[in-house]
């Protein structure tokens, strides 16, 4: 059993390797790749319960007079987002062996491999150490994951690698402070300590958890770090881009789980209201994040951009349901993270299987699909469904969880942008059906047809995961209760089909949820059947009155409904959208230190300047020494 640990690491670690050597076999590579994550979740799957399983090495060296080690544990809260990650990105692996043609091949797999072995190493670290090189082997892999070998997707993992850098320095800040402060690197011993630290030194104690917020907030992309994933997730490759959104987001949340919310449960902090001041601001910045990736969704035109930003909302969620400290609040919030790895999964994956056919991403473009590709129409349209917090799929009991926690913590604002942000949700949600799978079918995409079988199955198993969560929440409920228990709160058992609410007598029942709804479905199929069936019509009669477009010098995607969708909508949010787009901010900056930068740079090419530098530093010399 202790082999365990040390072989989830190494196998992946091994197999990176071993595809490298045989890299133009894409097929086998592929295949590899699947038969890893499938070892992976089912290793993992034995371990739940066993929480005395631990890895460890000494390497000999003191710091702080204590001897550095690297271990891994088995814990329900690693295992909780090891498992469910894993057992998602064997459904990709199952997807990706299809996508990988000789057309499509990225060539990745030995880098994503070596992703993997880091996802193992951070959900299962005991120490700084170990969680420090895990992070920094997943932000480096990631980087080439996302740039795989071309010109414009490096831009947008420059750009990612640029704020993962940041991250990685006020993370290695953060443990150096905390490790001198605990005289250790064991994560429990620095939580323990930071505890401690806020009675004695407030600001100190705000400093140390500022220094790991900015870390797993960039990585999770809460306010102000939400930009990167547009750029990533539209140019990373389609097969990985579901990975990014599902697995890889969920590393902050993670971070913030383990090491930042026990400390705001358990430390002497002034209250704000029902919670403490750092938990408020964690909401407000939760709330900010799902408006803001709730207006940019909806005036995007690339489907990967959009669903991007839709993920922004989500973790905007997430990060609500965690500020309430409740145990409602972070049930939902936890249940609410594996539902997101479900349903990106069903989006992401669908529209992958779009542009593998197609070749095009941008949805004006696009149209009718649904007609062609029937099956991935049925998985994105479960998928939005769920999305959107509609019964009885899996998106409605863990958005009802969290709007709970809110409003028995008397957060009103919070829960405002929560509402607005779900409803905005049908905005972009509807626009991406409408454009892509409703409508006119373009004449280039007649002879379409359905992804491949293997891309099919995994489609298809999260399409009935979707319906199977949403009617039994006890699946993903019962390990939720697990990790609440292990972080010392006292909860009743999980039930496989209720729902247990914030406040009483309001528990929800979703399977008679489901047995409603199926009624409703029932009697919509009988008015369906007897009712008047639609009249196709070509794709240019109902734009143009028959005239052709080039007859207006125009293109027929210019006539799409689906072009310039929220037109007026984009243009009211505008103004505001320019003051606090943090790309603005960032180029304002870079001007300042290019012209900074310039204005230095004619000190050390002209003579004149050589010369005063060096009378400049004499002087620093003489100054600093009388000093001393």
């Amino acid at each position: 059993m202790v082999d365990k640990m040390l072989m989830m690491i190494l196998i992946p670690l091994i197999t990176a390797f071993l595809t490298t050597i045989i890299l133009k076999q894409h097929k086998v590579v592929w295949t590899l790749f699947l038969a890893v994550s499938g070892y992976l979740s089912y290793t993992l799957f034995t371990m739940y319960g066993a929480w005395d399983l631990t890895w460890s090495i000494e390497l000999g060296y003191k710091i702080f007079d204590s001897n550095l080690v690297l271990s891994l544990a088995n814990n329900p809260l690693g295992w909780f987002f090891a498992f469910f990650a894993s057992v998602t990105t064997m459904l990709i692996a199952m997807f990706s062996i299809a996508f990988n043609d000789d057309k499509h091949d990225s060539k990745t797999a030995p880098i994503w491999l070596i992703l993997i072995f880091a996802n193992i190493g951070i959900f299962f670290a005991q120490d700084w150490l170990m969680f420090f090189g895990m992070w920094e082997m997943m932000s480096m892999s990631s980087y080439f994951m996302i740039a795989h070998g071309k010109e414009i997707p490096a831009k947008a993992a420059k750009f990612y690698l640029s704020l993962s850098l940041v991250g990685t320095s006020t993370l290695l800040l953060g443990i150096i402070s905390v490790a001198r402060l605990s005289q250790t690197f064991d994560i429990n011993a620095s939580i323990d300590s930071l505890i401690n630290l806020f009675a004695t030194d407030y600001n100190k104690a705000i400093l140390y958890i500022g220094l790991f917020a900015v870390t797993f907030f960039i990585k999770s992309a809460v306010f102000p770090f939400y930009m990167w994933p547009s750029k990533a997730y539209a140019e990373s490759p389609d097969d990985f881009t579901p990975f990014l959104s599902t697995v890889m987001s969920k590393y902050g949340i993670y971070g913030i789980v383990l090491f930042i919310l026990p400390i705001l449960q358990n430390a002497d902090i002034p209250a704000l209201g029902q919670i403490n001041e750092p938990a408020y601001i964690l909401a407000v910045l939760g709330a900010i994040t799902s408006v803001l990736g709730t207006i940019l969704a909806i005036f995007e035109t690339d489907m990967k951009k959009l669903f991007a930003y839709s993920s922004v909302a989500n973790i905007g969620y997430i990060v609500m349901g965690l500020s309430t400290l409740s145990i409602i609040g972070i049930q939902g919030a936890l249940f609410h993270s594996i539902n997101h790895m479900v349903i990106k999964s069903a989006i992401f994956l669908s529209l992958a299987a779009v542009i593998y056919r197609t070749g095009e991403r941008e949805m004006h473009k696009l149209g009718g699909l649904a007609y062609r590709m029937p099956l991935t129409f049925m998985v994105y349209l479960l998928g939005i469904i769920s999305a959107a917090g509609i019964p009885p799929l899996n998106g409605f009991a863990s958005k009802w969880l969290i709007i709970q926690a809110l409003m028995s913590q008397n957060m009103l604002f919070v829960v405002i942008a929560m509402i607005f942000a779900s409803t905005g949700a049908f905005m972009y949600l509807f626009r991406v059906l409408a454009s892509v799978f409703l409508g006119q079918l373009p004449d280039k995409y007649k002879h379409i047809k359905e992804a491949p079988l293997l891309m099919a199955i995994p489609m298809t198993i999260i399409m009935l995961l979707m319906l199977a969560i949403g009617v039994l929440p006890g699946i993903i409920m019962k390990p939720v209760n697990a990790v609440l228990i292990g972080m010392g709160y006292d909860v009743q058992e999980a039930s496989w089909t209720t729902v247990h609410s914030a406040f009483s007598n309001s528990d929800l029942n979703v399977t008679n949820i489901f047995y409603i709804f199926m009624a409703g479905a029932a009697i919509a199929l009988v008015f369906y059947l007897f009712s008047a069936k639609s009249v196709k019509v070509t794709q240019d009669d109902n734009y143009t009155a028959g005239e052709l477009p080039s007859d207006w010098g125009t293109t027929p995607e210019r006539f799409n409904f689906s072009y310039g969708f929220y037109q007026p909508f984009k243009e009211m949010f505008n103004p505001m959208m320019d003051l606090i787009s943090f790309d603005r901010w960032m180029a304002a900056f870079g001007k300042i230190v290019e012209r900074i930068s310039n204005g230095l740079s004619v000190l050390y090419t002209k003579s004149e300047g050589a010369i005063l530098m060096l009378y400049i530093g004499v002087a620093i010399l003489i100054i600093g020494g009388w000093i001393i």
